[in-house]
């Protein structure tokens, strides 16, 4: 069986932890060779080579890989070519929607309403395009302290937590800034052109208010890869104040280090069938009664737990966890949980 792999204009593919050179991603080779032991032929064409008028791929299973490039330019283009491919009838794995909101929160949370409403009840998060969209009404009604977030960044990058109106409005202006000198000073002649002409906001960068759970020490990030279960513990260090991300590989536990509560892996497993995904990066806490789902992401993500785990688990009988002390290369992970995805379709 082919299956279409899509590499960047670098020709990378996927994200690797230590991978050799720097941020080169999968090594292809070994892919190719992972892949042949489960009889899938995998072909790699560049986003840029993608020809609709030749080959729409219609009904071919088509993987691909995103970026993290500044201002996300070059993902707006893989998205352009993913989503002119699903209309044309190829099975994108993942989906587009998935791949939209990989570092969009805004986004992530529109899903988050639609696939796991009982989630988006815990946090009230609520999304805006426009600082001027927050209003008087939503600052003087909002629970303080509350955590603000920009769209886009990852690795705790663009989170802040806000105490009051005060600290909302200044984080939000931060995060939130369109700053281009020559637009603003045409926008100024229009306004003193035109009466009653409203000035473009200065502020337009997307971004999201969600509720704060208190007291959390850490959370965990666990890797679903079809049945593998990759799970690390991050704790709060104390000068990331409210964050785990972003705290460092060295300070995590791994695998059986990882410190889990009963019950993690079944929710996890429940969010995962639910998004119907060949793997996924899910970011959980617990605050010794609920688990909270704080961020997915399905396209893209980091892979350091898979290389530090010395175990990965799984759910043989359906009922209980158990970890396998096995080491396999991230290749091999990744490409068996596409087989299995396309197994089970």
């Amino acid at each position: 069986m082919d299956v279409i792999h899509l590499l960047d204009y670098q020709g990378r593919f996927g994200s690797k932890h230590n991978d050799m050179p720097y941020r080169s991603g999968f090594d292809l080779d070994l892919m190719k060779h992972e892949y042949a032991d489960l009889n899938i032929k995998p072909i790699f064409i560049p986003f840029s080579n993608v020809d609709l008028l030749k080959n729409n791929c219609a009904g071919q299973y088509v993987v691909y890989t995103s970026t993290e490039d500044p201002g996300y330019f070059y993902k707006a283009f893989i998205e352009d070519i993913v989503l002119s491919l699903e209309i044309g009838g190829a099975i994108m794995l993942p989906k587009f929607i998935f791949l939209r909101a990989t570092n969009n929160k805004v986004f992530m949370e529109k899903l988050r309403e639609i696939y796991f409403p009982e989630e988006a009840n815990k946090f009230v998060t609520k999304g805006f395009g426009s600082i001027d969209e927050l209003g008087d009404t939503t600052l003087k009604t909002l629970k303080y302290p509350v955590i603000i977030k920009a769209a886009e960044g990852s690795s705790g990058e663009g989170v802040f937590l806000a105490h009051n109106e005060t600290e909302l409005l200044q984080k939000a202006k931060k995060i939130s800034r369109t700053k281009n000198t020559m637009q603003e000073a045409w926008d100024v002649g229009r306004s003193i052109k035109h009466a009653g002409y409203k000035k473009e906001s200065l502020y337009r960068k997307k971004f999201i208010l969600q509720k704060f759970v208190p007291d959390l020490k850490n959370d965990w990030k666990i890797y679903i890869f079809g049945s593998k279960y990759y799970i690390f513990f991050r704790p709060i260090l104390k000068h990331r104040k409210f964050k785990a991300s972003g705290g460092g590989y060295h300070n995590y536990g791994y695998g059986e280090n990882a410190k889990f509560p009963e019950g993690i892996f079944d929710y996890a497993k429940r969010i995962f069938e639910k998004l119907n995904v060949p793997n996924v990066s899910l970011d959980i806490a617990y605050d010794g009664k609920d688990f909270y789902m704080f961020e997915f992401q399905s396209v893209y993500f980091g892979t350091a737990g898979i290389v530090k785990s010395n175990a990965y688990f799984t759910c043989d009988d359906g009922k209980s966890w158990h970890p396998r002390f096995e080491k396999h290369t991230i290749e091999k992970v990744y490409a068996s949980s596409v087989k299995d995805y396309i197994c089970k379709k």
